[in-house]
């Protein structure tokens, strides 16, 4: 039962890490969608902040994840 926790800890903290991949991810990608959303269309102006999007909780979110699973991970693992 034990290898069972452990394994799905680990996981926890892999999906937790992926999160953050994806919203760093995204936060680099947004911009430069926007600039050719712009260029497409002509109309307005540019701004590479328009297109930050504030992935705070989410972050957030991801670091909980990752720090429950490593310490729940960590006690299972010294049983």
């Amino acid at each position: 039962m034990n290898k069972i926790l452990f394994f799905f800890c680990n996981l926890i903290a892999v999906i937790g890490i992926f999160i953050l991949l994806i919203t760093n991810i995204l936060n680099e990608v947004f911009p430069i969608m926007g600039r050719v959303a712009f260029q497409a269309a002509m109309a307005g102006s540019y701004s590479p902040s328009d297109y930050t999007v504030n992935f705070t909780v989410i972050n957030l979110f991801a670091f909980l994840l990752i720090l429950i699973g490593v310490v729940t991970g960590y006690k299972i693992y010294k049983k």
